[in-house]
């Protein structure tokens, strides 16, 4: 059985500027498996790896953490053993630890299909600090195999952008008669607060937080959201907060339409801390909302928005799976809908506005809007 490295995979571990989770999977077992990386291609520095297994692996799983890293520095690894091989070498930047501008990326619900390996495409060119997949990832849906599928295509990105994720109702799954749950996604994306199914970090004057909306009554998850959403809010070095989720509370998508658990459950908090932006997923297209607070859009036109009016939400389901249709009329708060796939760019200035353009699977523009 082969020894060779697949489905590599880069997060950032719980310190964004400092620390990097690498993650990635083999036939049979290795010895003495390890991360050799450094500041140039000759690497130079090697950190171990352990293993990390789930009842039902198709191979073995192994993960390092990176520490003391420099922030700002570009790094050079590779992954593997001196017995078994080492993959080829790729590299990451890590991001700075002061306030300066970035741009991030995000889709859901992505899959397996030619528009998945196309959008993992897209989002690589440009290079974000980091990217985001706010649920859905393989829709393995119990058949593990479906894993490998999804993370050797996805190599082409996470390989090279830390890759963050929230989890879906795909991600809750069931073999047979047996519900597995989330083990399956907690074993193979290693993220902050390794081991649970929400977490935050921090990147330059940005607070960034994602949980598990397949969770309503989870109330040890919804008490650190609270308190998560409270100490962001009162650190005065943060100018924007977002949020990643994947059920959308609002939307005009057929058969769906408002979710009203997720309205009773996570907006009341959302609206609490006075959320800059959300990004969703669970809906198979582009939708997002004027401004919201308290069930209502303050602000009904316009593509520029005074910060502090209202939290955007947007749905960009269109990671790749199959596309779901639209009802004739969008809700009363829908700045903009399209049944197609799609990816956002966020845009974080120092000053300035905050900058969001979505684009279609194709790479042509839906839409760009500002938060000023």
């Amino acid at each position: 059985m082969s020894t060779q490295p697949t489905q590599v995979r880069l997060a950032f571990g719980d310190e964004p500027t400092t620390q990097m989770n690498i993650t990635w999977q083999v036939q049979s077992a290795l010895e003495d498996p390890v991360v050799e990386y450094g500041p140039t291609a000759q690497l130079g520095m090697r950190v171990p790896a352990q293993r990390r297994t789930y009842p039902y692996e198709t191979g073995i799983i192994y993960h390092a953490r990176l520490v003391n890293l420099k922030p700002g520095e570009r790094y050079y690894y590779r992954v593997g053993s001196a017995k078994g091989g080492f993959s080829r070498a790729y590299s990451f930047r890590m991001p700075l630890n002061r306030p300066h501008d970035f741009h991030f990326t995000a889709f859901a619900d992505h899959g397996t299909t030619p528009a998945s390996v196309q959008n993992s495409r897209n989002v690589a060119s440009l290079q974000p600090t980091f990217h985001f997949i706010a649920g859905d990832l393989s829709y393995a849906n119990g058949r593990q195999p479906i894993w490998d599928t999804y993370l050797q295509q996805l190599e082409v990105l996470a390989s090279r952008v830390p890759t963050m994720v929230c989890f879906g109702n795909h991600e809750n799954e069931r073999i047979g008669d047996q519900r597995i749950g989330y083990i399956a996604s907690l074993t193979r994306f290693p993220m902050p607060n390794d081991g649970k199914y929400y977490y935050t970090y921090r990147i330059s004057n940005t607070q960034f937080v994602a949980f598990n909306t397949n969770e309503p009554n989870d109330t040890e998850q919804l008490e650190w959201i609270d308190k998560t959403l409270a100490e962001a809010r009162r650190n005065p070095n943060n100018r924007w907060v977002i949020v990643f989720m994947h059920h959308p509370p609002y939307g005009s998508t057929e058969r769906r339409g408002n979710n009203e658990r997720i309205i009773r459950t996570f907006v009341p908090l959302l609206d609490k801390h006075r959320v800059d932006l959300v990004i969703c997923g669970h809906d198979h297209l582009y939708e997002r909302m004027y401004p919201m607070r308290g069930g209502d859009a303050p602000i009904k036109s316009g593509n520029r928005y005074p910060k502090g009016k209202g939290t955007i939400y947007i749905t960009c389901g269109g990671g790749g799976v199959s596309l779901y249709n639209l009802m004739p009329q969008p809700t009363p708060w829908t700045a903009k809908r399209e049944r197609t796939y799609c990816y956002l760019q966020v845009k974080v200035p120092v000053r300035g506005s905050l900058v969001v353009e979505a684009f279609r699977g194709d790479n042509s523009p839906i839409e760009r809007f500002e938060i000023v």
